[in-house]
């Protein structure tokens, strides 16, 4: 083999692994069926079309959030604003871990005042560690560039919890009483 092969096949390696990162899919949790996301009894499949289409109904929209939009201070790029829905915000603030099956945030992606995209986090499974957790991102519905339980991407910033159940959001909305 001459040298221009061997270039040649090294470049279409690294071409083809980088791209290969660009997005990830570890599948959905086989035994989160449905799980409790709403205190009125809703429930999602925690699958790629479940949680299309929870983020596409606006349902989220009603939970507490994060006063305003702001820079992000990980991940995400650019700026984001954050919802909680009630089992998440029990959990954050009473330090009750592991959190409770179905606690979920929504951190909607934006870049300046244009929301692009979405990050969202529930939990499927009872108990503590990565495999308790469904990841899904997306920078425009209905594509999905990260998603499944335990997603590597994900839990490469999420693992870094602080023994918060892989909550990584500095302080959760105060309560409204």
């Amino acid at each position: 083999m001459n040298r221009t092969n061997l270039v040649m096949q090294a470049w279409t390696v690294l071409i083809v692994g980088l791209f290969a990162h660009c997005g990830s899919d570890t599948g959905a949790d086989p035994q989160a069926v449905a799980v409790p996301v709403d205190d009125d009894g809703t429930t999602i499949v925690a699958d790629k079309n479940g949680l299309t289409a929870y983020l596409q109904s606006g349902k989220y929209l009603k939970w507490e959030s994060e006063a305003a939009v702001h820079d992000s201070i990980r991940s995400h790029g650019g700026s984001v604003r954050t919802y909680f829905n009630n089992r998440y915000l029990f959990a954050r603030r009473t330090g009750s871990y592991p959190m409770n099956v179905g606690s979920m945030a929504v951190k909607e992606l934006y870049s300046g005042s244009s929301l692009t995209g979405y990050a969202v986090g529930v939990k499927t499974r009872e108990s503590s560690g990565a495999e308790t957790w469904t990841w899904y991102e997306t920078t425009g519905l209905p594509d999905v560039q990260y998603f499944g339980v335990a997603n590597p991407t994900c839990e490469g910033c999420h693992a870094a919890d602080g023994g918060r159940d892989r909550s990584l959001t500095p302080s959760v909305p105060a309560p409204t009483r």
